[in-house]
């Protein structure tokens, strides 16, 4: 029978823990909840020489003083949880900025196993670490490793069976008497460090009873640091100086905005340039299987639905698929060649003027992707007022389930590749949306920080990872898990609707129905007719009455009744807008087009004006950009801010805004 035992992965954010887990556990992972929260662990497992291990991967920690819920909850884990032993992980080209974390784990005397991780990094900028001389001091065992490429993982695996406790000090013992609650007491660092969390439950005016141990204790660990990195670091000063350079030029106050905005620039230009073909296959081919179902089936009400609602469904979110997948490889080789980190040190003096911080950005950044999510990211900025105003103006940031609606807009007002000198103008107005939303976003987050009185200041930290080519492995298994959660999340709902849309807009009163069936009864066999038929049964049907009540409110920003449902229907996920329009133009068109683009690019208004005109388009953008249509980040707002006066409050800010500047828009325009 195997026996049982449980590590816990330690280390700091940019360690390459992460892939150290991956490499160790393979595909035997699965996440869980800390309880109460919804902060996640990821846990797994793998065999060795019979031997079963666990693996719990906590929350990125730089240290056990800490502010913030998800490294508190990592923090309360290693203190209290049931292990066998800790791995801990540093990142071999950095390690001195790794060993406050390493020092304050030591010092608890929990069995332990040192992970000096991405050597190959090291290796590249001439960093020597002494190994032997680094083990004697700290007392635990040390591995050397490369988890990108498996280099060092089968001696970790042998490790793990010879972790042990360090019998190193590595704290001044006397600076704990110095608190009333442990004077005259031999207190261990555990006990102090158990003491300073839950000191961190109560108020701040209890600070003055251990920040000055906190800052001794700081003070004493760093010059430990100091003399270990003197006996146990070489480094090579040129390649030091290499990399030093770059950053002066990528953090400067004037060139690093410049390399900013052209990396903006080449990132929307290559999600629309390259996506743009296989956008048009996909659409293309599931028009032409659409009326290949059309001609094989027989003309029935379920030929109907499958024709009408749920390949247009389909359509609505697969044709987008190149675009979104586009979008997270950029910004996942932003993040892993360690760029991202540069730009949020970048905007840390800017985000302080409205009221955020440089702690503020990936919040923002991963609002590209999904809001939700962004919003519990949020847990890390420990300022109660930098947390509320990141909360608030989020939103506002172009997610992914914006971009199918940008996209069609954006086709529909530049039908044909259109260039302003070498850049694709589509990809130009791409942009344009998403700096339009951080504009707002900002105007919004100074207008939260000068209405809002709290005074506590924060400060922001940040390492600065080494720079590195990504591990397109990792990359490409992160998009792939992305977009798949893009396909089935979006994909049910935009299903279902479209479904529900098929039916309400297929059908009417049955007063209605007869009278139509009546006056159109020896006619129908016209080709002519029947699309009359069409058009007025649509207009006729549930959804139809139900648009045209909507109507009058939205008139005035250039949209007709068809647009209104539309609205209404996004407000379960943006996304669903192009599903929606899908759903009804198939509708209602008998037409030989081949696209959905076209369909919609041909509808016309009564009066023979085009429904969708440059100035509606342009409306339904900046509408899109600034409105709260998403039901689920509503949700998650009241959850994380415990208050529904701030959702309302939110709600009534965006769609107001939204309304307003859309109304302007279309007059200017029109």
């Amino acid at each position: 029978m195997s026996s049982f035992k449980r590590f816990l992965l330690v280390g700091s954010p940019n360690t390459g823990k992460t892939t150290l887990f991956n490499s160790l556990t393979g595909l035997h992972q699965r996440t869980a909840n800390y309880a109460g929260v919804t902060v996640e662990k990821t846990i797994g497992t793998f065999l060795s020489d019979g031997e079963t291990f666990e693996i719990i991967d906590l929350p990125g920690i730089y240290s056990l003083y800490s502010e913030s819920l998800d490294e508190q909850l990592a923090i309360q884990e290693i203190l209290e949880g049931n292990y066998d032993g800790i791995i801990l992980v540093a990142n071999a080209d950095q390690l001195q900025k790794n060993l406050l974390l390493i020092l304050q784990v030591l010092d608890l005397r929990k069995p332990c196993v040192l992970v000096l991780n991405m050597i190959d990094e090291a290796q590249k900028k001439k960093v020597r670490i002494h190994t032997d001389v680094l083990s004697n001091i700290l007392n635990v065992p040390i591995v050397s490793t490369n988890a990108r490429t498996q280099e060092g993982i089968n001696d970790l695996k042998l490790a793990l069976k010879k972790k042990s406790s360090s019998n190193g000090i590595f704290h001044d013992v006397n600076i704990f008497n110095k608190i009333s609650d442990f004077r005259n007491k031999e207190v261990s660092y555990l006990e102090w460090i158990d003491y300073y969390l839950k000191q961190l439950q109560h108020s701040n005016d209890n600070k003055s009873n251990y920040s000055s141990v906190v800052e001794e204790d700081l003070s004493y660990k760093q010059q430990l640091i100091k003399y270990i990195t003197s006996k146990v670091v070489s480094r090579h000063t040129l390649i030091q100086n290499y990399s030093s350079r770059i950053d002066y030029y990528l953090t400067h106050k004037v060139w690093g905005f410049v390399f900013l905005i052209l990396t903006l620039l080449i990132v929307f230009q290559v999600v629309f340039l390259v996506a743009e073909y296989p956008m048009q296959w996909i659409e293309w081919g599931l028009s032409n299987f659409s009326r290949w179902i059309d001609q094989f089936l027989p003309p029935t009400e379920w030929a109907n639905l499958i024709v009408n609602g749920v390949i247009p469904g389909i359509t609505g979110v697969v044709m987008f698929v190149p675009q979104i997948a586009l979008l997270f490889l950029m910004i996942g080789i932003l993040e892993e060649s360690g760029y991202m980190a540069r730009i949020s040190f970048l905007l840390d003096s800017v985000f302080r003027q409205f009221g955020l911080s440089g702690k503020s950005l990936i919040p923002l950044v991963s609002g590209t992707a999904c809001a939700v999510p962004s919003i519990l990211s949020t847990r890390t900025i420990t300022n109660v007022k930098e947390k509320i105003i990141t909360i608030m103006v989020l939103p506002f940031m172009s997610c992914s389930a914006r971009l199918p609606v940008y996209t069609m807009l954006i086709s529909l007002i530049f039908p044909e590749n259109t260039n302003f000198g070498f850049l694709n103008l589509k990809g130009l107005m791409l942009l344009g949306m998403y700096l339009f939303g951080l504009v707002v976003a900002l105007l919004y987050a100074w207008i939260f920080h000068k209405l809002m009185k709290q005074n506590q200041r924060s400060f922001f930290f940040i390492e600065l990872p080494s720079y590195k080519v990504p591990y397109w492995k990792n990359l490409f298994i992160n998009v792939w898990n992305k977009v798949k959660i893009f396909i089935l999340d979006a994909g049910k709902i935009i299903m279902a609707i479209s479904i529900v849309l098929w039916y309400l807009s297929a059908h009417t009163f049955p007063s209605i129905q007869k009278e139509l069936e009546r006056k159109y009864a020896h006619h129908l066999q016209d080709e002519n007719v029947q699309k009359e038929y069409q058009r007025e049964l649509l207009e006729q049907s549930y959804v139809g009455i139900i648009g045209k009540k909507i109507e009058p409110i939205i008139a005035p920003l250039g949209y007709d009744w068809k647009i209104g449902i539309a609205l209404v229907t996004s407000f379960a996920a943006r996304e669903v807008f192009v599903g929606t329009m899908a759903t009804l133009y198939s509708a209602e068109s008998e037409d030989d087009l081949i696209t959905l683009t076209e369909k919609i690019q041909h509808a016309r208004k009564s009066n023979g004006e085009y429904v969708f005109s440059t100035a509606t388009c342009v409306s339904l953008l900046v509408y899109y950009a600034l409105a709260m249509q998403c039901i689920s980040t509503m949700v998650v707002v009241y959850r994380e801010l415990r208050s529904i006066k701030w959702m309302i409050l939110q709600f009534l800010i965006m769609s107001g805004t939204a309304y307003v500047l859309s109304f302007v828009v279309y007059q200017l325009l029109v």
